[in-house]
């Protein structure tokens, strides 16, 4: 159906503009992430956060590798590992199997979502409410997971997000989790998912990890601020406008390919919804505007706009390839909407609904059938 998002024999000089967000407060791992294996060992890392929620932290996934990454806040290098924070509403018992979420952050956060933090009330808190478990993850990006000073790592996997999700499936049992209902949410940095959902499955019957046998795929995922394709090609050939590539090339000499979620997107992928707080190039949705690269000073000087990682044209570019596949799909295999504000990012800006309602209406059969009567009727099910 389509190729693993491996690492291919490309190098590249820098990070890409816009992965880098401001904080990078509480980045070093202080100690290595616990494996565990029983429902005895999750019960005695799990602690009672407020009234709605269980949490058990520093939890390792797949084969807790380390690692180490430039900061965002610095020349210097942070310690990281596959480990994940894992969340439970308190009034469930721990034995009831619940859909998942697994939340992948943009760069300059971690997978540390504190209570009374900006993203804990938009992420956690409605997912719990509406009967999830949520699991936030750190992970490894080909671009921003290379060490400071140093030549690129070629080496670096793009796949630790659907790891993560073949890891929660094997270990569904200890976890509480329904294996069959589990989605991704990320943003920026974290719509790595994005293609990490759209990608060929990485289940492996031969695989000598246990957890490799076990599907990759979710049942839908939602992005924000998503980068849709990687590939010095493509995106110089489709989001830049010919009188920058030069400068594109200058800029970009030795770009890094981890991947393109424009090719891998198929009909029989799962329900993708995206959220841009801009509004792509062409108002009428119907072409990809080629871009100027922008200033050094950062200031745009054409007014049909310059090209960042972050730009909805990504958006719109996988859009359009999705409707080339299915005209007739309906609008909800495909959800994106643009120009949305920063505080209905994770929100619909009309219903009040939840991106977890989202999920909701994807869930399977049996797990829309388990769900509570306050979710139904918050998401209009």
């Amino acid at each position: 159906m389509r190729q693993n998002i491996l690492p291919r024999s490309r190098s590249f000089l820098r990070l890409f503009s816009g992965l880098l967000l401001a904080s990078a407060a509480g980045l070093t791992a202080a100690e290595p992430c616990r494996k565990i294996s029983t429902e005895a060992e999750l019960s005695s890392y799990t602690q009672t956060q407020g009234t709605q929620a269980t949490v058990a932290r520093d939890i390792c996934y797949a084969e807790g590798t380390e690692w180490k990454e430039k900061s965002p806040a610095g020349a210097y290098d942070v310690t990281l590992d596959q480990r994940f924070d894992f969340y439970r509403p308190a009034s469930l018992p721990a034995s009831q199997r619940l859909p998942l979420i697994i939340w992948a952050h943009p760069n300059g956060a971690t997978d540390n979502l504190p209570q009374q933090g900006d993203l804990y009330p938009k992420l956690v808190t409605p997912a719990l409410a509406l009967g999830f478990a949520l699991m936030s993850i750190e992970f490894r990006h080909p671009v921003a997971s290379q060490e400071y000073g140093k030549s690129p790592n070629l080496d670096i996997p793009n796949t630790d997000i659907a790891r993560a999700v073949q890891w929660a499936r094997h270990r569904s049992g200890m976890l509480g989790i329904d294996g069959s209902n589990i989605f991704i949410v990320g943003q920026s940095r974290g719509t790595l998912g994005l293609m990490n959902a759209l990608s060929k499955n990485l289940a492996d019957d031969q695989a000598q990890l246990p957890y490799q046998t076990k599907s990759s795929r979710v049942r839908a995922v939602y992005a924000v601020q998503a980068q849709t394709t990687y590939e010095k090609e493509q995106v110089k050939q489709t989001f830049i406008h010919p009188d920058s590539w030069p400068a594109f090339e200058a800029l970009y000499a030795n770009f890094h390919q981890p991947g393109s979620s424009i090719n891998e997107i198929t009909t029989d992928d799962p329900p993708v919804a995206m959220r841009y707080e801009r509004a792509p190039t062409d108002q009428s949705l119907q072409t990809v505007v080629p871009l100027h690269l922008p200033a050094q000073n950062g200031n745009c000087a054409y007014p049909e706009g310059c090209f960042d990682f972050h730009h909805p044209n990504f958006g719109l570019k996988l859009h359009l390839a999705f409707k080339s596949l299915s005209p007739t799909q309906p609008a909800s295999k495909f959800d994106i909407a643009y120009n949305v504000p920063t505080d209905y990012l994770y929100v619909d800006q009309v219903t009040s609904r939840p991106y977890a309602c989202f999920f909701a209406k994807n869930l399977t059969p049996e797990g829309r059938a388990n769900l509570s009567a306050y979710a139904v009727e918050v998401c209009g099910l």
